[in-house]
């Protein structure tokens, strides 16, 4: 049990380090407007900051030691999960606006419950969804490199006086 958590924890700090690094933002200028578009169908929804590409950032792969072979796997992992994972963030979106009606219109207990319910399913599926990539993308990496991203990403968040979620000391 103990192998198994600190196992999922090399993923979700993974993620952190996307979340959490591109949140300083990441901004580049394009050369003409079908690249603007790519970059935009990458990019998270207004109004948040979305994770830095550590794969493909050059000063991360640098001290990584992140092969052109890796950065283009993980980039494929990437890619092919979002249509799922930007489907779970719509469904939670909708379904929440709807419990939030819900609540405003003081509906009944038990309907409140079971949208609740409905809402609980859509995250726990969306968090299976975004673990799997992240176990994909770690499957890529070494022993050695993902010491060094779980390294990297308890620093900046000891740095920004964070703590981690399920799995994540």
């Amino acid at each position: 049990m103990c192998a198994a958590l600190l196992f999922a924890a090399v993923p979700a700090r993974a993620a952190e380090l996307c979340e959490t690094a591109e949140q300083r933002g990441q901004s580049s200028h394009s050369k003409n407007d079908k690249q603007d578009k790519q970059d935009k169908k990458d990019q998270p929804p207004a109004g948040r900051e979305g994770p830095k590409k550590w794969w493909i950032d050059a000063e991360l792969r640098r001290e990584l030691a992140i092969t052109d072979q890796q950065s283009a796997a993980i980039e494929q992992i990437w890619q092919k999960s979002l249509p799922q994972r930007a489907e779970a963030r719509d469904r939670l979106e909708k379904l929440d606006a709807v419990l939030q009606k819900m609540i405003l219109e003081a509906a009944d207990e038990a309907a409140v419950t079971a949208q609740l319910d409905r809402i609980g399913i859509a995250l726990a599926e969306s968090n299976k969804a975004r673990m799997q990539m992240l176990y994909r993308m770690n499957k890529q990496l070494t022993q050695e490199q993902r010491a060094k991203l779980d390294a990297k990403v308890r620093a900046m968040r000891e740095r920004d006086g964070r703590r981690g979620g399920p799995g994540v000391r």
